[in-house]
């Protein structure tokens, strides 16, 4: 049986620093905050000294997240949070992108209990949130160590910049079969196109839309439409990941692209009957964000866990569980390689975008999902 490999280096290492040479390039590295929603961004308020938190903490009443992150990887960043903070008892409800919205604004539209903490990759909901002066302009300590891209304005952060996976069944690809690029995938399946059945996100799944965006900005529009008529005849797609996922475990496909960077916490669950790595001529970084509700009825604790992400307990956890780990020069500790350090030694810089909150994003979804579902025939 051929086990997976978790990242396959196509190119050499870059050398000394690593992991802010990439964010620099993806990010446009500036001491001065600004913001990608198209508007002014609002002044960053300073941090909150966490012994002030702490003492406030004591007199709150635990600490409520929506989000869209799996409950067993989010849970381990929560047992490492309680071991912090042992008062404080996070609840934690996995949502859909929409639900996490929908749920806290009927809520906090009656001013009933609500989230404290809302994470999700829907870039659109985010804006409109922050629009609607619904999330807390607080800011995290520790954001000096992480890169540009990590604020991204009016409240909101990058809690993962998980990177876009390119997925395949360890049974029906090996060696050189296993394709390197998009550009590599396109030209396999023109050539043998009985040995690629395919999987990819739906183009109604935030994440496929987030990727396919990132794809273009990388490599432009008329060579990832030219990669996608090619590929499209060929591919399934399914609203969730873990599906996916699932049919490709079962024979159904033989790869999938457009994949979450979640990816790598899940496929070694497989044990060997999937591999995973990132495309060399492209690698967007598709956002998993996190903001404090305006209306938290549990504020220092919610900015307790803030910092608990932006510190390096956190990041260890992260990076250990395969959400992305974004800490400028990340050292694991244990070995894992969910983070931008790694991904760095094997992805040019050229190659990898993150994928911002901005109304270009929203802007863009309806012509680009359009285009994605004529190549899909649908």
């Amino acid at each position: 049986m051929n086990h997976p490999r978790k990242v396959i280096t196509y190119r050499r290492p870059l050398v000394s620093g690593i992991a802010t040479a990439v964010l620099c390039a993806v990010a446009a590295c500036s001491s001065t905050a600004t913001s990608t929603t198209g508007r002014p961004s609002a002044t960053a308020a300073t941090p909150t000294p966490v012994n002030t938190l702490v003492t406030q903490s004591r007199n709150e009443h635990g600490l409520i997240l929506y989000g869209n992150t799996p409950t067993q990887v989010m849970q381990p960043l929560l047992d490492g949070f309680s071991r912090a903070y042992p008062w404080i008892k996070p609840e934690y409800s996995q949502l859909s992108d929409n639900q996490v919205f929908t749920k806290y604004q009927s809520e906090h539209a009656q001013s009933a209990t609500s989230a404290d903490l809302l994470l999700s990759a829907s870039i659109p909901q985010f804006l409109q949130a922050g629009q609607n002066s619904l999330l807390a302009n607080v800011t995290p300590t520790g954001l000096e160590n992480f890169p540009a891209f990590t604020t991204q304005g009016h409240g909101v952060y990058v809690m993962a910049p998980n990177p876009v996976t390119f997925t395949w069944n360890a049974k029906l690809l090996t060696g050189s079969k296993v394709p390197t690029s998009y550009a590599q995938l396109a030209t396999d399946v023109q050539t043998s196109p009985a040995k690629y059945p395919l999987i990819s996100y739906s183009p109604a799944n935030p994440l496929g839309y987030a990727d396919l965006y990132g794809l273009i900005h990388i490599l432009g529009a008329d060579t990832v439409y030219g990669y996608l008529d090619t590929l499209g005849k060929h591919t399934k797609t399914f609203d969730e990941g873990l599906d996916g996922l699932q049919y490709m475990v079962q024979g159904g496909a033989s790869a999938g692209y457009f994949g979450s960077g979640l990816a790598q916490s899940i496929i070694p669950q497989y044990k060997g009957l999937l591999g995973y790595g990132f495309m060399t001529d492209a690698t967007p970084l598709s956002p998993n964000l996190i903001a404090q509700t305006a209306s938290a009825a549990n504020p220092a604790s919610a900015q307790l866990f803030l910092d608990f992400i932006y510190s390096n307990p956190g990041q260890q956890i992260m990076c250990a569980v395969g959400m992305e780990a974004s800490m400028n020069n990340f050292k694991s500790a244990s070995g894992c390689t969910a983070n931008l350090t790694d991904l760095a030694a094997k992805v040019p810089a050229s190659a990898i975008y993150l994928v911002p909150v901005s109304q270009d994003v929203v802007d863009q979804q309806k012509a680009i999902t359009a285009r994605w579902n004529q190549s899909l025939g649908h």
